[in-house]
């Protein structure tokens, strides 16, 4: 298995840092918010009744500041692991990669050790998780369809994939087997997509309704906003539960082979689980040499 002498060195994605301005959004956005709909303080004395607007008026603003403070911790730490110099952040970095709307072509590919032999192609072994038959995965771009395929291939269906842990072994200093442990969640996009609308729209309602018209009801503003947003999520749920939008969920194991090529480590295959990865009995180290 000879090396592919033209990788280079791969770096930290920075195209994940313009992912910051919904974030860097969120303060200004929130402050406009809490602004347009600041409660009057209760009188001394008065129960604790009165006290529910100004007090989920304060929960709204912790709200905010907290989901500010952990979408930029998420971003930065996404960012920041994105660097493939160990066998753990090369597998997380590729299937984050694989699993976007478009895969970026030229990513997955920085991200394979390509040979000029060509290896087995299988598909997946789960018949609810196919793709179309490739002949090679030897491009970039052909890389790139077979993960759009593989989960966006059924216009109706989306698959999600979500790593719960990874377990790495070295049988040398070059080499890794990676064992991936996640869960893959098949959706229906018309339900899915419907349900999460609906109770978006519940939960909105009180911001579009107005502070006067909700006080006619006999209600404060935030306690209706706090309200509406938990009968939101639970109406969404139901929906999606109702509807069937979620087809099933597996919890799936399996094992990805690596090796340091030019400062950094790569997959040796870039399908779901290749032949050669699922029965590891044919590995030997020093065939894999050190480019």
């Amino acid at each position: 298995m000879k090396p592919d002498v033209s990788l280079n060195t791969v770096k930290r994605d920075n195209r994940i840092l313009f992912h910051l301005w919904l974030p860097l959004l969120l303060p200004f956005a929130g402050s406009v918010l809490l602004v347009m709909h600041v409660p009057s303080l209760p009188e001394a004395g008065a129960n604790w009744q009165a006290w529910l607007d100004p007090g989920f008026f304060a929960f709204a603003a912790l709200v905010i500041v907290g989901a500010f403070i952990l979408a930029v911790n998420r971003v930065l730490s996404e960012w920041d692991h994105s660097n493939p110099d160990n066998p753990e952040a090369a597998v997380r970095e590729f299937y984050r990669v694989a699993g976007m709307s478009h895969p970026r072509a030229k990513r997955l590919g920085a991200l394979v050790r390509h040979t000029n032999e060509p290896q087995p192609r299988i598909q997946p072994v789960f018949s609810w998780l196919t793709a179309a038959a490739f002949q090679t995965l030897e491009a970039p771009r052909e890389i790139a369809r077979y993960w759009r395929a593989l989960l966006r291939g059924n216009r109706e269906l989306l698959r999600r994939v979500r790593i719960h842990s990874i377990d790495v072994e070295h049988p040398a200093g070059d080499v890794a087997v990676a064992t991936v442990n996640m869960r893959v969640t098949v959706v229906r996009r018309l339900q899915s997509a419907l349900s999460m609308l609906i109770g978006g729209m519940i939960a909105a309602a009180p911001f579009f309704v107005g502070i006067e018209r909700i006080e006619q009801t006999g209600l404060s503003f935030w306690t209706a906003a706090v309200a509406a947003s938990a009968l939101g999520y639970s109406v969404g749920w139901a929906l999606m539960k109702l509807s069937k939008a979620v087809v099933e969920r597996r919890e799936v194991t399996l094992r990805k082979l690596l090796v340091r090529s030019a400062y950094n480590w790569r997959l040796v295959s870039p399908e779901w689980e290749s032949q050669d990865e699922a029965d590891l009995n044919w590995l030997d180290v020093s065939a894999l040499g050190r480019p």
